[in-house]
């Protein structure tokens, strides 16, 4: 069955998926940051995402940063969050041009958004558990909004 992107349901996949695959979060160590996803474009989407040790704690949709207290937040038009999953879908992780840090940095196509520079240090600190995270999305039947 299909799971729409963007959507709580598909975020709330990823979560259930971490908590299934432990041992692998386990050893890329704890996790503690309250992040972000937009997704830019004519129907703007929020999404809030919790991570509390080695699981994704909390999936809601916001209405507005401000319901939550968030270190920083992605922002990326829905074009290119479909590039990125379907770039993880074709081997498990994504082409080297499409992991978050490549996606974030070389030609800034993805906007780290953050109110002070601990919130963005934990972008960079918790990268390899979030680009796990999304990797989670590697087998899933995705419904395009």
């Amino acid at each position: 069955m299909a799971i729409k992107f963007p959507s709580v349901e598909f975020f709330q996949e990823l979560a259930n998926r971490m908590q299934g695959n432990a041992a692998e979060f386990e050893k890329l160590g704890f996790c503690d940051t309250v992040m972000a996803v937009k997704v830019d474009g004519g129907d703007p989407h929020l999404y809030g995402l919790t991570f509390s040790c080695f699981d994704c704690t909390d999936v809601r949709e916001l209405g507005g940063a401000d319901e939550l207290e968030l270190d920083f937040t992605l922002v990326a038009p829905l074009a290119l969050w479909r590039e990125m999953f379907e770039s993880i879908q074709k081997s498990g992780i994504p082409e080297p041009a499409y992991t978050l840090n490549s996606l974030s940095h070389v030609g800034d196509r993805m906007a780290v958004v953050y109110d002070d520079p601990e919130g963005h240090d934990k972008f960079y600190r918790f990268m390899a558990t979030i680009q796990a995270f999304v990797n989670q999305a590697s087998d899933l039947d995705i419904e395009w909004a």
